[in-house]
């Protein structure tokens, strides 16, 4: 079955409306700082692109006595559409203003922002105007309660089947869909994002940050964004609280959002017993360990308490996929990089913001690691795969085992392009992975300050497409260069 453009179409509408309507918080804050020119920007081409949805979404809307349904196909279609629409808008103001110079520059910045990626294209980020960055931290925040998550919270009304996005844009193999009352767990899920970024503003605001970059960083942190005004990242805030705050909210962040539903409406029993949660604690725990153990017998730092306090910062930052730092890792040893990139890929739990192949294929995968030994020791022995106390079907199980071998088939082919560029392979592959994993921080050229000013235009657009593609977890870039997609019969 081919994609259907009229509901698609309606649909894609409704996000340019939601992403119009982002920017109206943007413009108040030009006009506060006093930055006319700049707010004028922002709130003229969101009145230009509301306008555009407003005309699509009227011009297809719904016929009369049909009951148009968002099939699969047209879920690929509007997902993918919405991401790459959405990212060439959020690029235009940082042409506008005159941030870059370069049109790639600016998709890139705008998708890193989209897709919670948090690598940039920009120096000297703390002379931006306001008003940009801004902007910045409202593209992770938007990007990550997931623009369409968040139009189906604001448009019940849309009368459509919406359960088919959430299955396209979901982040793991759960096994409690949200289906019988989606819209409203869509709803308590947008308000304790709300109320996590307030309460973080509020908490850095009391340990000494202004508000405007109090909100930034919390706009940053909740969605796994990991954009900062500064170069040096949180490294700037030489604050033990700060970072204490920031690193807690990042922890959160990373937690199943399902999670959250589940003890808004039933307590805090709701965690008690997840695979994934239990899975997610073990490796924070286990990667600081081990990284703070090599740190000390290497004697990076005179001082025990720092030590320990970088290692499980970084190791958080990059479990969430946040990507903030708060020193410069690359003078770490070499071990420490490995760890973290092993963290880095396996990523956050499902359901949340974070990137990577998400700890729930994780889990899956070692249980059927278990299932092969047990085999080996008795053949005729058969265990169904279970998971939080629920077996899993057949088709999750493949698909938690088949997503690693897409991420790591689209690494390699995305490393190969870069090294085809010229660029060097130990930065090819660690922004590769660092934009597929949507993390942002990275290793060599790129460094732990998440700039990637060394990648010419071309690369800068690979690396763009690997940040879509590890935001919708490939499966649906895939899908539709799939000649059979775009026919009747398929």
């Amino acid at each position: 079955m081919k994609p259907s453009l009229r509901p698609t179409f309606r649909i894609v509408g409704t996000v340019l409306m939601a992403v119009a309507i982002t920017m109206v918080p943007v413009f108040a804050v030009a006009l506060i700082c006093g930055e006319l020119r700049e707010g004028l920007i922002f709130i003229i081409l969101a009145a230009v692109v509301f306008f555009l949805g407003y005309f699509m979404r009227r011009k297809c809307r719904r016929r009369r006595n049909r009951n148009e349904l968002i099939h699969i196909a047209d879920g690929l279609l509007i997902v993918v559409l919405s991401w790459i629409i959405v990212s060439i808008i959020g690029a235009i103001p940082y042409m506008l203003i005159g941030a870059v110079e370069n049109p790639i520059d600016a998709f890139f910045e705008s998708c890193s922002g989209f897709t919670t990626t948090g690598a940039t294209a920009l120096t000297s980020i703390n002379h931006l105007p306001r008003c940009l960055l801004f902007w910045r931290s409202m593209t992770c925040w938007a990007g990550g309660i997931g623009i369409l998550l968040l139009g189906i919270a604001l448009m019940p009304a849309l009368g459509l089947n919406a359960q088919r996005l959430t299955v396209v844009d979901s982040h793991g193999p759960t096994l409690d869909a949200l289906t019988p009352k989606m819209i409203a767990s869509v709803r308590v899920i947008t308000l304790v994002y709300l109320v996590m970024t307030i309460v973080e503003t509020i908490l850095l605001t009391l340990g000494g940050m202004t508000l405007f970059n109090g909100l930034l960083h919390s706009m940053s942190t909740v969605s796994t964004g990991g954009f900062s005004r500064y170069d040096q990242s949180i490294g700037h805030f030489d604050s033990t609280y700060i970072r204490t705050v920031i690193l807690c909210f990042m922890i959160l962040s990373g937690v199943n959002f399902e999670l959250y539903v589940r003890a808004v409406r039933g307590g805090l029993r709701a965690f008690a017993g997840n695979t994934e949660l239990k899975l997610y604690g073990f490796f924070i725990v286990l990667g600081s360990m081990a990284i703070t153990t090599f740190l000390l017998l290497n004697d990076t730092y005179s001082s025990t308490t720092v030590t320990v306090s970088n290692a499980l910062f970084q190791t958080v930052s990059v479990i969430t996929t946040t990507g903030f730092t708060t020193t410069y890792y690359m003078f770490w040893p070499v071990v420490c990089h490995m760890i973290l990139v092993l963290l880095m890929f396996m990523g956050a739990c499902s359901s949340s913001p974070g990137g990577g192949i998400k700890l729930v294929r994780v889990a899956v995968i070692l249980k059927l690691i278990r299932h092969g030994l047990s085999m080996r020791l008795h053949p005729r022995f058969f265990e169904t795969v279970m998971l939080n106390k629920q077996g899993l079907p057949g088709d999750k199980v493949s698909g938690a085992v088949t997503i690693p071998f897409l991420y790591l088939t689209a690494l390699f082919a995305g490393v190969f392009l870069l090294t085809m560029m010229n660029n060097p392979l130990p930065e090819s592959f660690s922004a590769g992975l660092s934009c597929l994993t949507n993390t942002g921080a990275g290793f060599g050229g790129a460094g732990s300050g998440s700039i990637y000013t060394i990648f010419d235009g071309p690369s800068k657009l690979i690396l763009s497409i690997l940040m879509i593609g590890g935001r919708l977890e490939l499966y649906a870039l895939l899908v539709l260069i799939i000649p059979k997609y775009w026919t009747k019969d398929y």
